[in-house]
Protein backbone atom coordinates (compact mmCIF):
# COMPACT_ATOMS: atom_id res chain seq x y z
CA UNK A 1 0.00 0.00 0.00
CA UNK A 2 2.98 2.13 0.66
CA UNK A 3 3.23 2.51 -2.91
CA UNK A 4 -0.07 3.82 -3.71
CA UNK A 5 0.68 7.42 -4.10
CA UNK A 6 4.07 6.96 -6.12
CA UNK A 7 1.96 4.88 -8.78
CA UNK A 8 -0.55 7.57 -8.74
CA UNK A 9 2.15 9.85 -9.79
CA UNK A 10 3.64 7.38 -12.17
CA UNK A 11 0.70 6.08 -13.62
CA UNK A 12 -0.94 9.26 -15.08
CA UNK A 13 2.42 10.79 -16.45
CA UNK A 14 3.08 10.97 -19.83
CA UNK A 15 5.21 8.09 -21.42
CA UNK A 16 7.91 10.76 -22.85
CA UNK A 17 8.18 12.08 -19.08
CA UNK A 18 8.60 8.36 -18.35
CA UNK A 19 11.03 7.90 -20.41
CA UNK A 20 12.97 10.96 -19.22
CA UNK A 21 12.26 9.81 -15.58
CA UNK A 22 14.14 6.94 -16.30
CA UNK A 23 17.45 8.54 -17.30
CA UNK A 24 17.20 10.77 -14.73
CA UNK A 25 17.46 8.07 -11.95
CA UNK A 26 20.05 6.21 -13.87
CA UNK A 27 22.25 9.31 -12.82
CA UNK A 28 23.98 9.02 -9.85
CA UNK A 29 24.48 12.69 -9.42
CA UNK A 30 20.28 12.33 -8.61
CA UNK A 31 20.02 9.14 -7.26
CA UNK A 32 23.02 7.37 -5.51
CA UNK A 33 21.08 3.73 -4.68
CA UNK A 34 21.56 1.44 -7.55
CA UNK A 35 18.05 -0.32 -6.76
CA UNK A 36 16.09 2.65 -7.50
CA UNK A 37 16.57 2.28 -11.61
CA UNK A 38 15.57 -1.25 -10.69
CA UNK A 39 12.58 -0.77 -8.67
CA UNK A 40 11.22 2.11 -11.59
CA UNK A 41 11.57 -0.79 -14.35
CA UNK A 42 9.24 -2.97 -12.79
CA UNK A 43 6.26 -0.45 -11.83
CA UNK A 44 6.89 0.75 -15.18
CA UNK A 45 6.00 -2.63 -16.52
CA UNK A 46 2.98 -2.98 -13.96
CA UNK A 47 1.48 0.42 -14.40
CA UNK A 48 -1.29 -0.84 -17.10
CA UNK A 49 -2.53 -3.41 -14.72
CA UNK A 50 -5.45 -2.45 -12.71
CA UNK A 51 -4.44 -3.42 -9.83
CA UNK A 52 -1.47 -1.88 -10.11
CA UNK A 53 -2.42 0.99 -7.73
CA UNK A 54 -3.18 -1.76 -4.83
CA UNK A 55 -0.13 -3.25 -5.12
CA UNK A 56 1.96 -3.91 -1.83
CA UNK A 57 5.32 -3.95 -0.44
CA UNK A 58 5.37 -7.72 -0.15
CA UNK A 59 4.33 -7.89 -4.01
CA UNK A 60 7.09 -6.17 -5.23
CA UNK A 61 9.87 -7.56 -2.83
CA UNK A 62 9.00 -10.92 -4.65
CA UNK A 63 9.29 -9.71 -7.92
CA UNK A 64 12.37 -7.90 -7.25
CA UNK A 65 13.90 -11.11 -5.45
CA UNK A 66 14.82 -8.80 -2.40
CA UNK A 67 14.18 -10.99 0.94
CA UNK A 68 14.24 -7.84 3.22
CA UNK A 69 10.76 -6.49 2.85
CA UNK A 70 12.06 -3.41 5.27
CA UNK A 71 14.34 -2.33 2.46
CA UNK A 72 11.20 -2.20 -0.74
CA UNK A 73 10.18 -0.07 1.88
CA UNK A 74 13.34 2.58 1.65
CA UNK A 75 13.54 1.98 -1.90
CA UNK A 76 9.82 3.37 -2.61
CA UNK A 77 10.83 5.97 -0.55
CA UNK A 78 13.83 6.86 -2.36
CA UNK A 79 12.54 6.67 -5.65
CA UNK A 80 9.19 8.74 -4.53
CA UNK A 81 11.81 11.59 -3.73
CA UNK A 82 13.65 11.20 -7.17
CA UNK A 83 10.08 12.01 -8.94
CA UNK A 84 9.42 14.79 -7.35
CA UNK A 85 12.60 15.99 -7.60
CA UNK A 86 12.29 15.21 -11.71
CA UNK A 87 8.84 17.22 -11.37
CA UNK A 88 10.68 19.91 -9.63
CA UNK A 89 12.95 20.04 -12.57
CA UNK A 90 11.00 19.75 -15.90
CA UNK A 91 9.42 22.25 -14.09
CA UNK A 92 12.39 24.43 -13.92
CA UNK A 93 13.26 24.18 -17.59
CA UNK A 94 9.82 25.39 -18.42
CA UNK A 95 11.18 28.63 -16.53
CA UNK A 96 13.66 30.34 -18.53
CA UNK A 97 13.70 33.38 -17.09
CA UNK A 98 13.91 32.03 -13.65
CA UNK A 99 16.54 29.63 -14.67
CA UNK A 100 18.71 32.68 -16.04
CA UNK A 101 18.46 34.71 -12.82
CA UNK A 102 19.57 31.47 -10.58
CA UNK A 103 23.02 31.42 -13.19
CA UNK A 104 23.13 35.04 -12.44
CA UNK A 105 22.69 34.69 -8.25
CA UNK A 106 25.11 31.65 -8.40
CA UNK A 107 27.84 33.27 -10.33
CA UNK A 108 27.54 36.82 -7.82
CA UNK A 109 28.87 34.89 -4.47
CA UNK A 110 32.40 33.29 -7.01
CA UNK A 111 32.85 37.62 -8.05
CA UNK A 112 33.23 36.90 -11.61
CA UNK A 113 32.33 40.20 -12.52
CA UNK A 114 32.63 39.79 -16.41
CA UNK A 115 30.84 36.39 -16.65
CA UNK A 116 28.34 38.01 -14.09
CA UNK A 117 27.79 40.95 -16.12
CA UNK A 118 27.50 39.29 -19.28
CA UNK A 119 24.71 36.57 -18.19
CA UNK A 120 22.68 39.58 -17.06
CA UNK A 121 22.83 41.24 -20.27
CA UNK A 122 21.62 38.02 -21.71
CA UNK A 123 19.13 37.67 -19.36
CA UNK A 124 17.63 41.21 -19.62
CA UNK A 125 17.81 40.57 -23.34
CA UNK A 126 15.83 36.91 -23.30
CA UNK A 127 13.42 38.75 -20.80
CA UNK A 128 12.63 41.88 -22.88
CA UNK A 129 12.46 39.34 -26.04
CA UNK A 130 9.33 37.19 -24.23
CA UNK A 131 6.22 38.89 -25.55
CA UNK A 132 4.42 37.88 -22.18
CA UNK A 133 3.79 41.37 -19.95
CA UNK A 134 2.23 39.96 -17.22
CA UNK A 135 3.20 38.87 -13.28
CA UNK A 136 5.78 36.93 -13.62
CA UNK A 137 7.32 39.15 -16.20
CA UNK A 138 7.34 41.70 -13.39
CA UNK A 139 8.79 39.95 -11.15
CA UNK A 140 11.77 39.04 -13.07
CA UNK A 141 12.19 42.29 -14.24
CA UNK A 142 12.49 43.58 -10.85
CA UNK A 143 14.58 40.64 -9.66
CA UNK A 144 17.12 41.65 -12.52
CA UNK A 145 17.32 45.05 -11.48
CA UNK A 146 18.32 44.02 -8.18
CA UNK A 147 20.97 41.77 -9.62
CA UNK A 148 22.07 44.72 -11.81
CA UNK A 149 22.53 46.81 -8.40
CA UNK A 150 24.31 44.01 -6.38
CA UNK A 151 26.97 43.47 -9.73
CA UNK A 152 27.36 47.29 -9.51
CA UNK A 153 28.42 47.24 -5.95
CA UNK A 154 31.17 44.05 -6.87
CA UNK A 155 32.50 46.64 -9.48
CA UNK A 156 32.61 49.88 -7.39
CA UNK A 157 30.21 51.95 -9.66
CA UNK A 158 27.31 51.32 -7.28
CA UNK A 159 26.98 55.75 -7.41
CA UNK A 160 26.38 55.41 -10.96
CA UNK A 161 23.30 53.15 -10.80
CA UNK A 162 19.95 53.97 -11.19
CA UNK A 163 17.90 53.00 -8.24
CA UNK A 164 14.88 54.77 -9.49
CA UNK A 165 14.32 52.22 -11.93
CA UNK A 166 15.05 49.12 -9.66
CA UNK A 167 12.39 51.36 -7.03
CA UNK A 168 9.90 51.55 -9.85
CA UNK A 169 10.81 47.75 -11.42
CA UNK A 170 9.78 46.35 -7.97
CA UNK A 171 6.35 48.44 -6.89
CA UNK A 172 5.24 47.38 -10.41
CA UNK A 173 5.87 43.60 -9.57
CA UNK A 174 4.42 44.24 -6.08
CA UNK A 175 1.58 46.21 -6.97
CA UNK A 176 0.44 43.57 -9.90
CA UNK A 177 0.81 41.00 -7.64
CA UNK A 178 -1.21 42.77 -4.99
CA UNK A 179 -3.73 43.20 -7.09
CA UNK A 180 -3.71 39.59 -8.68
CA UNK A 181 -4.54 38.30 -4.78
CA UNK A 182 -7.20 40.75 -4.68
CA UNK A 183 -9.20 39.73 -7.65
CA UNK A 184 -8.17 35.80 -6.45
CA UNK A 185 -9.56 36.49 -2.70
CA UNK A 186 -12.69 39.07 -3.94
CA UNK A 187 -13.76 35.82 -6.26
CA UNK A 188 -13.32 33.36 -3.40
CA UNK A 189 -15.32 35.72 -0.64
CA UNK A 190 -18.12 35.71 -3.27
CA UNK A 191 -18.46 32.13 -2.91
CA UNK A 192 -17.08 30.99 0.61
CA UNK A 193 -18.73 33.98 2.27
CA UNK A 194 -15.49 34.56 3.92
CA UNK A 195 -13.84 37.91 4.83
CA UNK A 196 -10.65 38.78 4.50
CA UNK A 197 -8.14 41.19 5.43
CA UNK A 198 -7.01 43.41 2.86
CA UNK A 199 -4.00 44.44 4.52
CA UNK A 200 -2.00 46.66 2.11
CA UNK A 201 -4.47 46.18 -0.89
CA UNK A 202 -6.98 49.70 0.10
CA UNK A 203 -3.82 52.00 0.19
CA UNK A 204 -2.59 50.11 -3.29
CA UNK A 205 -5.87 50.89 -4.75
CA UNK A 206 -5.82 54.89 -3.24
CA UNK A 207 -2.34 54.99 -4.48
CA UNK A 208 -2.91 53.74 -7.95
CA UNK A 209 -5.96 56.70 -8.56
CA UNK A 210 -5.12 58.48 -11.94
CA UNK A 211 -1.20 56.94 -11.29
CA UNK A 212 0.40 56.54 -14.63
CA UNK A 213 0.99 52.55 -13.69
CA UNK A 214 -2.76 52.31 -15.17
CA UNK A 215 -1.04 52.65 -18.14
CA UNK A 216 1.06 48.94 -17.48
CA UNK A 217 -1.69 46.23 -18.75
CA UNK A 218 -0.90 43.99 -15.85
CA UNK A 219 -1.51 46.77 -12.85
CA UNK A 220 -4.60 47.60 -15.36
CA UNK A 221 -6.61 44.34 -15.69
CA UNK A 222 -6.29 43.62 -12.53
CA UNK A 223 -7.29 47.07 -11.01
CA UNK A 224 -10.55 47.44 -13.23
CA UNK A 225 -11.16 43.74 -12.61
CA UNK A 226 -11.03 44.08 -8.79
CA UNK A 227 -13.41 46.75 -8.72
CA UNK A 228 -16.22 45.23 -11.64
CA UNK A 229 -15.98 42.58 -8.71
CA UNK A 230 -16.44 45.24 -5.89
CA UNK A 231 -19.49 46.31 -7.19
CA UNK A 232 -18.19 49.65 -7.45
CA UNK A 233 -19.08 51.67 -11.12
CA UNK A 234 -18.82 47.69 -12.15
CA UNK A 235 -20.26 47.96 -15.82
CA UNK A 236 -17.23 50.66 -16.48
CA UNK A 237 -14.58 48.53 -15.02
CA UNK A 238 -15.36 45.77 -16.61
CA UNK A 239 -15.85 47.41 -20.36
CA UNK A 240 -12.38 48.70 -19.43
CA UNK A 241 -11.35 45.09 -18.46
CA UNK A 242 -12.88 43.68 -21.44
CA UNK A 243 -10.89 45.87 -23.56
CA UNK A 244 -8.05 45.56 -22.31
CA UNK A 245 -8.19 41.78 -22.64
CA UNK A 246 -8.70 42.32 -26.46
CA UNK A 247 -5.83 44.44 -26.68
CA UNK A 248 -3.45 42.88 -24.30
CA UNK A 249 -4.43 38.94 -24.74
CA UNK A 250 -1.04 38.07 -25.96
CA UNK A 251 0.82 39.84 -23.71
CA UNK A 252 0.43 36.93 -20.85
CA UNK A 253 1.11 33.78 -20.50
CA UNK A 254 -1.77 31.14 -21.46
CA UNK A 255 -2.63 30.10 -17.67
CA UNK A 256 -2.66 33.65 -16.57
CA UNK A 257 -4.53 34.67 -19.65
CA UNK A 258 -7.21 31.55 -19.06
CA UNK A 259 -7.01 33.35 -15.20
CA UNK A 260 -8.22 37.33 -16.27
CA UNK A 261 -11.01 35.89 -19.16
CA UNK A 262 -12.64 33.62 -16.54
CA UNK A 263 -12.73 36.25 -14.21
CA UNK A 264 -14.55 38.77 -16.66
CA UNK A 265 -16.92 35.76 -17.94
CA UNK A 266 -17.97 35.27 -13.86
CA UNK A 267 -18.35 38.27 -13.42
CA UNK A 268 -20.73 38.64 -16.39
CA UNK A 269 -22.68 35.13 -15.05
CA UNK A 270 -23.24 37.11 -12.00
CA UNK A 271 -25.19 39.59 -13.78
CA UNK A 272 -26.99 37.31 -15.75
CA UNK A 273 -28.28 35.73 -12.63
CA UNK A 274 -29.41 38.85 -11.68
CA UNK A 275 -31.49 39.16 -15.01
CA UNK A 276 -29.39 41.85 -16.39
CA UNK A 277 -29.70 40.14 -19.85
CA UNK A 278 -27.67 42.93 -21.68
CA UNK A 279 -24.58 40.48 -19.84
CA UNK A 280 -25.65 37.88 -22.88
CA UNK A 281 -24.35 39.59 -25.40
CA UNK A 282 -20.69 40.21 -23.36
CA UNK A 283 -19.77 36.94 -22.00
CA UNK A 284 -20.49 35.50 -25.91
CA UNK A 285 -17.79 38.06 -26.99
CA UNK A 286 -15.47 36.78 -24.10
CA UNK A 287 -15.88 33.25 -25.35
CA UNK A 288 -15.54 33.90 -28.70
CA UNK A 289 -12.10 35.92 -27.71
CA UNK A 290 -11.05 33.61 -25.47
CA UNK A 291 -11.44 30.61 -27.69
CA UNK A 292 -9.33 32.48 -30.19
CA UNK A 293 -6.68 33.16 -27.78
CA UNK A 294 -6.69 29.65 -26.51
CA UNK A 295 -7.63 31.00 -23.05
CA UNK A 296 -10.35 28.72 -22.56
CA UNK A 297 -8.18 25.47 -22.48
CA UNK A 298 -6.17 24.09 -19.79
CA UNK A 299 -3.27 21.73 -21.04
CA UNK A 300 -4.84 21.60 -24.53
CA UNK A 301 -8.55 20.71 -22.64
CA UNK A 302 -12.14 22.71 -22.74
CA UNK A 303 -13.91 21.87 -19.82
CA UNK A 304 -17.25 20.28 -20.26
CA UNK A 305 -18.60 22.46 -18.16
CA UNK A 306 -17.36 25.40 -20.19
CA UNK A 307 -18.35 23.76 -23.93
CA UNK A 308 -22.00 23.44 -21.95
CA UNK A 309 -22.01 27.24 -21.21
CA UNK A 310 -20.50 28.52 -24.41
CA UNK A 311 -23.79 26.17 -26.41
CA UNK A 312 -26.21 27.29 -24.13
CA UNK A 313 -25.54 31.17 -24.27
CA UNK A 314 -24.75 31.29 -28.70
CA UNK A 315 -28.03 29.00 -28.53
CA UNK A 316 -29.92 31.99 -25.98
CA UNK A 317 -28.95 34.54 -28.47
CA UNK A 318 -29.81 32.91 -31.66
CA UNK A 319 -26.00 32.03 -33.04
CA UNK A 320 -27.01 29.10 -34.30
CA UNK A 321 -24.68 28.85 -37.29
CA UNK A 322 -22.02 29.65 -35.19
CA UNK A 323 -22.80 27.26 -32.16
CA UNK A 324 -22.87 24.20 -34.95
CA UNK A 325 -19.46 25.25 -36.05
CA UNK A 326 -18.60 25.79 -32.41
CA UNK A 327 -19.56 22.16 -31.46
CA UNK A 328 -17.42 20.13 -34.12
CA UNK A 329 -14.59 22.28 -33.99
CA UNK A 330 -13.87 22.25 -30.35
CA UNK A 331 -15.29 18.71 -29.18
CA UNK A 332 -11.70 17.08 -30.17
CA UNK A 333 -10.44 19.69 -27.40
CA UNK A 334 -12.79 18.08 -24.48
CA UNK A 335 -11.89 15.50 -22.23
CA UNK A 336 -11.51 11.93 -23.36
CA UNK A 337 -13.69 10.54 -20.73
CA UNK A 338 -16.27 12.92 -21.71
CA UNK A 339 -16.20 13.77 -25.15
CA UNK A 340 -18.66 11.64 -26.72
CA UNK A 341 -21.44 12.39 -24.37
CA UNK A 342 -20.64 16.00 -23.83
CA UNK A 343 -21.04 16.78 -27.59
CA UNK A 344 -24.01 14.29 -28.17
CA UNK A 345 -25.94 16.15 -25.41
CA UNK A 346 -24.99 19.91 -26.67
CA UNK A 347 -25.84 18.93 -30.53
CA UNK A 348 -29.35 17.31 -28.96
CA UNK A 349 -29.81 21.16 -27.67
CA UNK A 350 -28.50 22.81 -30.61
CA UNK A 351 -31.15 20.62 -32.71
CA UNK A 352 -34.08 21.41 -30.14
CA UNK A 353 -33.51 25.05 -30.05
CA UNK A 354 -33.73 25.03 -34.36
CA UNK A 355 -36.79 22.99 -34.17
CA UNK A 356 -35.27 19.88 -35.96
CA UNK A 357 -36.89 17.58 -32.93
CA UNK A 358 -36.77 14.13 -34.40
CA UNK A 359 -32.58 14.90 -34.17
CA UNK A 360 -32.85 15.99 -30.84
CA UNK A 361 -34.60 13.16 -29.82
CA UNK A 362 -31.85 10.84 -31.40
CA UNK A 363 -29.07 12.21 -29.34
CA UNK A 364 -31.47 12.35 -25.82
CA UNK A 365 -32.75 8.83 -26.06
CA UNK A 366 -30.15 6.78 -27.17
CA UNK A 367 -27.44 7.39 -23.90
CA UNK A 368 -27.28 8.23 -20.30
CA UNK A 369 -25.38 10.64 -18.96
CA UNK A 370 -22.72 10.56 -16.65
CA UNK A 371 -24.00 13.82 -14.99
CA UNK A 372 -27.40 14.06 -12.44
CA UNK A 373 -28.18 18.01 -13.94
CA UNK A 374 -27.24 16.74 -17.35
CA UNK A 375 -29.57 13.82 -17.23
CA UNK A 376 -32.09 16.12 -15.89
CA UNK A 377 -31.79 18.84 -18.43
CA UNK A 378 -32.12 16.34 -21.11
CA UNK A 379 -35.43 14.83 -19.43
CA UNK A 380 -36.62 18.34 -19.60
CA UNK A 381 -36.13 19.05 -22.94
CA UNK A 382 -37.73 15.74 -24.20
CA UNK A 383 -40.76 16.91 -22.20
CA UNK A 384 -40.62 20.52 -24.37
CA UNK A 385 -40.59 17.78 -27.48
CA UNK A 386 -43.71 16.11 -26.60
CA UNK A 387 -45.47 18.83 -25.51
CA UNK A 388 -44.84 20.77 -28.92
CA UNK A 389 -46.09 17.53 -30.54
CA UNK A 390 -48.81 17.01 -28.41
CA UNK A 391 -47.66 13.55 -26.96
CA UNK A 392 -49.72 13.92 -24.11
CA UNK A 393 -49.00 10.02 -22.94
CA UNK A 394 -45.34 9.90 -23.52
CA UNK A 395 -45.21 13.11 -22.04
CA UNK A 396 -46.94 12.62 -18.83
CA UNK A 397 -44.34 8.94 -18.72
CA UNK A 398 -41.39 11.03 -19.34
CA UNK A 399 -42.45 13.34 -15.69
CA UNK A 400 -43.02 10.32 -14.14
CA UNK A 401 -39.69 9.72 -14.91
CA UNK A 402 -38.04 12.91 -13.68
CA UNK A 403 -39.82 12.69 -10.40
CA UNK A 404 -38.49 9.39 -9.76
CA UNK A 405 -34.84 10.28 -10.72
CA UNK A 406 -35.05 12.95 -8.57
CA UNK A 407 -36.38 10.77 -5.67
CA UNK A 408 -33.37 8.12 -6.58
CA UNK A 409 -30.51 10.87 -7.11
CA UNK A 410 -29.39 13.15 -4.58
CA UNK A 411 -30.11 16.16 -5.85
CA UNK A 412 -29.52 18.68 -3.31
CA UNK A 413 -30.75 22.82 -2.54
CA UNK A 414 -31.55 24.93 -6.01
CA UNK A 415 -30.95 22.33 -8.10
CA UNK A 416 -33.82 19.92 -6.54
CA UNK A 417 -36.23 22.65 -5.94
CA UNK A 418 -35.82 24.02 -9.70
CA UNK A 419 -37.05 20.41 -11.26
CA UNK A 420 -39.24 19.54 -8.66
CA UNK A 421 -41.11 23.37 -9.67
CA UNK A 422 -40.44 22.07 -13.51
CA UNK A 423 -42.66 18.94 -12.86
CA UNK A 424 -45.11 20.93 -10.92
CA UNK A 425 -45.96 23.17 -13.59
CA UNK A 426 -45.94 20.55 -16.71
CA UNK A 427 -48.53 18.97 -15.00
CA UNK A 428 -50.25 21.97 -14.85
CA UNK A 429 -49.65 23.14 -18.22
CA UNK A 430 -51.20 19.40 -19.50
CA UNK A 431 -54.31 20.40 -17.30
CA UNK A 432 -54.56 23.68 -18.26
CA UNK A 433 -57.79 25.06 -20.43
CA UNK A 434 -56.37 27.22 -22.82
CA UNK A 435 -59.57 29.58 -22.94
CA UNK A 436 -59.98 29.93 -19.53
CA UNK A 437 -58.49 33.47 -19.22
CA UNK A 438 -58.79 33.72 -15.22
CA UNK A 439 -57.10 30.43 -14.45
CA UNK A 440 -54.82 31.61 -17.39
CA UNK A 441 -53.86 34.70 -15.05
CA UNK A 442 -53.51 32.53 -11.97
CA UNK A 443 -50.91 30.35 -14.04
CA UNK A 444 -48.61 33.14 -15.22
CA UNK A 445 -48.99 34.58 -11.83
CA UNK A 446 -47.82 31.47 -9.76
CA UNK A 447 -44.71 30.88 -12.81
CA UNK A 448 -43.58 34.35 -12.48
CA UNK A 449 -43.61 34.27 -8.73
CA UNK A 450 -41.78 30.43 -8.37
CA UNK A 451 -38.81 31.25 -6.31
CA UNK A 452 -36.54 28.90 -8.72
CA UNK A 453 -37.44 28.23 -12.08
CA UNK A 454 -35.25 27.46 -15.01
CA UNK A 455 -37.99 27.26 -17.41
CA UNK A 456 -40.02 30.45 -16.28
CA UNK A 457 -39.89 31.51 -20.03
CA UNK A 458 -40.52 28.84 -21.81
CA UNK A 459 -43.67 27.99 -19.30
CA UNK A 460 -44.37 31.73 -20.31
CA UNK A 461 -44.15 30.96 -23.73
CA UNK A 462 -46.75 28.15 -23.58
CA UNK A 463 -49.74 30.39 -21.70
CA UNK A 464 -49.31 32.79 -24.55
Amino acid sequence: METSPLLSILQIMPKESLRALEKFVQSPYHVTHSGVPLLLAHLKSILPQPSALRLGKEAIAEALGEPDVRRVYHLTNYLLEAVEQFLAQERWEQQPHDRHLATVEALRPLRLAEASAGMLRYARKRLEADAHRGVDYHRSNYRLHLEAYYLSQQQGRAKSFNGQELSDAQDVAFISEKLRTGCLLLSHQAVSKRQYDNGLLDSVLQFLKDHPYLEIPAVAVYYHGYFAQLGENSDHHFQRLKVLLEAHAMHFALAEMHDLYLMAINFCIRQINQAKEKYLREIFDLYQSGLQHGALLEDGVLSRWTYNNITATGLRLREFDWVRQFLHEFAPFLPNNHREGTFSFNLARYYYDVGDYAQAMQHLLRREYDDVLQNLLAKVILCKIYYALGETDTLENQIDSIQIYLRRKKVLGYHRDNYLAIVRFLRKLLQHVPHDRDKTQLLRQEIVQAPVLTEREWLLRQLE
